[in-house]
């Protein structure tokens, strides 16, 4: 099929994986046996290739349906013979995108696709084929879980990491080369993003998923990924890639793809001990504030001189380094700095840090420190844009997909059989009916049955809304089964959330209590409900870890740990948790730091000694500074020499919190996100001893008006006059500043901006610029809010816009959210924005004259 030197690799590398689970691969050697000749090698390429929660999470016949494909593509696809087989391996063939679950979708996916390429160049397909997404899929924000291609289909939705393995998916079914490309973090936004590449006569192009383009290398993101810091993909196999190597994730490569959307240096690290020694084998993670947080984009290990790099954009990048325990850090500016020094407080010896003056504890303890976090400048890298007519024919077709969609997802809910549900159970059940979306059938199953409908109704009540787009009745079944004996056992909200709940974390749902069941004697299921403690004991001692062959983002099964006898720490800590729940034992992750705890006498206790939370933080506010989690504080514990964030989104603040914790070092962030990305930032570490109570104030940094403003140039657009002619933005705003506002009338958010003018109709007038509104059309301007404001402001210009193109364009060019009204740009004369916002603001008005005065 392949090249001699290819096939041997492979037979070479199944051996390899064969020989640590000979009797797994004995069983999957003998069903061999039902597949033809070059199935079997791009199987066995699957096998010696994927991760070990793979291997213990799906069976043969899952990946059965990618090698059956990849063999048909190879020999007679539209796209055969024009692809090198590493990449055609790689980016056709296997199986895992990213970290989404397995389901077999790529035979399906080509039947729905391969009349619709027929004669295409490939890259006339690969636009064809993310039409056909966007008629499948569009995008709206979800959990975190990365469900299947197949399962993104059936919902018709996904978030943009599910719709990029989606895309990438449906590329590879038709032997299009195709990967995900991903910013872990933006630098200049608190969020991240995901698109797809294409692989087409030689080169990689890149598209948005489900955002179809009548060309290549075109997208919403283009401007952002300008500003970004990384940009990387993913290469599985278990041969070297021919691209950038960032960092070894387990068994997966990160390659570094930002020299494509960016301007990028080579920061270089050096990592000396005390005695200026380079110190070999640190782990040095490159980090980003985001979300308030410091976010590794990065984690590279120094080499035998004690250094370590990659290639990054023009920004802020905060070093992080940890040996031995041990840590230190230094913020660089990379625009500024290509190499930079860290210096450990130690002495090296014999590859080990000894002598620590400064140990673990932060250089500053019990004090706020005051730094700035750059993002890289706004750069003109991908500049292409479609002809007028590609334009215009593009907003045709994608309407029209559109329309399709939308009519696909009405014919999800089945309004027949949800009511005679619905009169079962109650209304609220309609609720998780509709949320099913393509898995309508699977919810009515589990439903359907006539015993225990209550322990029904409150094991979907506990899951996510994610989980009834893709849970299987037959896997519920199962949960319910096993577990309704110790209904009576703890508090009725105790046993539905801890021990019906067949959901640990943010794994995929599968079964695993009859498996539990039978794999473990009386003796040791008596002992392990005597003393949940045993069971982690267990764990520990049977499991093992084998982090070259796993890849960390992924989780293995309860069953599939038992299996292999292997699993990453957190499917361990999931594995635990399963346990207990099979047992009856009611158990947990803390949601704020994920350790693991069993219920026990009215509270949950924690497994480990060094994980109970004795003391406690009082966190109070100085001013009227509206904290949110995630968004301006953050709260991290030492561990190991390494900060982990704690998860305490789900706290309320009420004129502060009180937060229990641990014996530890801790360090707060707090952020402020400046309109034009940068962040003036401060942090505050402290040590809690055991039993300790301590208050603190929270402090947020506060900036002035220069150091909020941003430089960008926008392109020209068009508006209308109100005889419908057309008028180029450039000819109304070439003279003043310019106050522009797209009006969403009769709205609050709009009516708010409304009303802040009116109020300060005085200060407005006697500014020396240019207001001018859109509206869509000119009975907008009767509404009794906007016409009052127009009554008061003197020579405010009106313009129309149909607000399908412009608003999204400008909005994501000056990087506020364009799905939020009013969009409200201020510029200086010409196309040159300064700020901009949109959606609710309180205080915009005050911020507006500021800027225009």
């Amino acid at each position: 099929m392949f090249s001699i030197k290819c096939e041997e690799r492979i037979e070479k590398g199944f051996a390899d994986a064969a020989a640590a689970y000979p009797e797994i691969y004995g069983k999957i050697i003998e069903k061999f046996n039902e597949c033809s000749e070059h199935e079997t090698i791009l199987m066995k390429y699957l096998y010696a290739a994927m991760p070990l929660s793979d291997l213990g999470n799906y069976t043969f016949e899952d990946f059965s349906d990618y090698a059956k494909q990849g063999v048909l593509l190879w020999e007679k696809g539209p796209f055969a013979g024009k692809v090198p087989e590493d990449i055609f391996l790689n980016y056709v063939v296997y199986h895992r995108i990213n970290e989404e679950d397995i389901s077999p979708c790529r035979s399906f996916f080509y039947s729905q696709l391969s009349k619709r390429i027929e004669g295409k160049s490939m890259e006339e397909a690969a636009l064809e084929v993310n039409y056909w997404c966007a008629e499948e899929a569009t995008y709206q924000t979800t959990d975190d879980r990365t469900v299947s291609p197949m399962t993104v289909y059936k919902s018709a939705f996904g978030r943009c990491g599910e719709e990029s393995t989606f895309t990438t998916s449906a590329l590879r079914s038709v032997g299009i080369p195709a990967r995900q490309v991903y910013a872990p973090k933006w630098s200049h936004c608190d969020d991240n993003h995901a698109w797809v590449e294409v692989w087409c006569d030689g080169e990689w192009h890149f598209i948005g998923a489900c955002e179809p383009e009548e060309i290549l290398d075109k997208g919403w993101f283009t401007n952002a990924s300008s500003r970004a810091m990384l940009i990387h993909s993913r290469w599985f196999d278990f041969i070297g890639a021919e691209e950038e190597v960032i960092q070894k994730d387990g068994m997966v490569t990160v390659l570094g793809q930002l020299k494509r959307y960016a301007l990028t240096e080579k920061l270089t690290v050096h990592v000396t001990d005390r005695n200026g020694r380079p110190v070999p084998g640190a782990l040095v993670k490159f980090e980003i504030l985001n979300y308030s947080e410091f976010a590794p984009i990065a984690s590279i290990v120094t080499d035998e001189k004690g250094q370590a790099g990659f290639c990054t954009g023009l920004g802020s990048c905060h070093l992080h380094v940890i040996k031995d325990g041990v840590f230190a850090e230094i913020l660089v500016d990379v625009d500024k700095e290509k190499e930079c020094s860290v210096s450990f407080d130690a002495v090296l010896e014999e590859d080990h840090l000894t002598d620590v003056k400064a140990g673990c504890m932060p250089p500053v303890m019990d004090g706020w420190q005051d730094f700035d976090v750059i993002a890289p400048k706004d750069a003109r890298i991908n500049t292409k844009q479609p002809a007028k007519e590609q334009k215009e024919r593009g907003e045709v077709r994608f309407a029209e997909a559109a329309a399709l969609r939308q009519k696909k997802a009405a014919s999800f809910y089945q309004a027949a059989e949800a009511n005679e549900i619905s009169s079962s159970y109650g209304s609220g059940i309609d609720e998780i009916l509709k949320e099913s979306r393509g898995n309508f059938k699977e919810v009515v199953k589990f439903l359907s049955a006539s015993e225990e409908m209550d322990l029904r109704k409150e094991l979907l009540y506990v899951l996510t809304k994610k989980d009834y787009r893709d849970l299987k009745s037959d896997v519920l079944e199962e949960h319910l089964r096993e577990s309704k004996a110790y209904a009576e056992h703890v508090p009725h909200d105790i046993f539905v959330r801890y021990i019906l709940n067949p959901r640990v974390h943010m794994e995929p749902l599968t079964k695993y209590r009859e498996s539990i069941l039978g794999y473990f004697t009386e003796d040791q299921k008596q002992a392990f409900i005597a003393e949940p403690s045993r069971i982690w004991d267990y764990i520990e001692a049977a499991v093992g870890e084998k982090k070259d062959r796993e890849y960390d983002s992924l989780t293995t099964s309860p069953v599939g740990c038992l299996m292999l006898k292997t699993g990453s720490t957190q499917s361990k800590k999931i594995l635990f948790v399963a346990v207990c729940r099979t047992l009856g034992i009611a158990a947990r992750l803390n949601p704020a730091d994920l350790a693991m705890e069993y219920y026990k006498e009215g509270a949950f206790c924690p497994i480990l000694e060094n994980a109970k939370k004795d003391c406690t933080l009082s966190l109070a506010s100085g001013d009227s500074t509206k904290w949110v989690y995630f968004q301006n504080w953050t709260l991290a514990v030492l561990k190991n020499g390494d900060y982990q964030t704690l998860n305490l989104a789900a706290e309320v603040w009420k004129d502060g919190m009180t937060v229990p914790l641990e014996t530890g070092v801790y360090r707060i962030v707090t952020s402020n996100r400046l309109p034009n990305g940068n962040i003036f930032a401060k942090t505050y570490c402290f040590s809690l001893d055991q039993g300790e109570k301590k208050e603190l104030v929270l402090s947020l940094r506060e900036a002035k008006l220069s150091d909020m403003l941003e430089n960008i140039e926008i392109n020209d657009f068009i508006l209308h006059r109100k005889d419908r002619s057309e008028i180029m933005a450039s000819e109304i705003l070439q003279n003043k500043k310019n106050l522009i506002i797209w009006m969403e009338e009769s709205k609050e958010p709009t009516e708010h901006i409304l009303n802040e003018l009116y109020e300060r109709k005085e200060e407005f007038n006697s500014i020396d610029g240019q207001i001018i509104f859109v509206v869509k059309e000119e009975k907008s301007l009767q509404d009794p809010t906007l016409s009052r404001t127009l009554a008061s402001l003197k020579d405010v210009q009106i313009y129309y816009d149909s607000f399908a193109e412009n608003v999204n364009t400008l909005g994501r060019r000056m990087y506020v959210d364009p799905d939020k009204l009013p969009l409200i740009i201020v510029t200086n004369p010409g196309l040159n924005g300064v700020y901009a916002t949109s959606g609710y603001n309180v205080g915009t008005g005050d911020m507006l004259l500021r800027i225009l005065k």
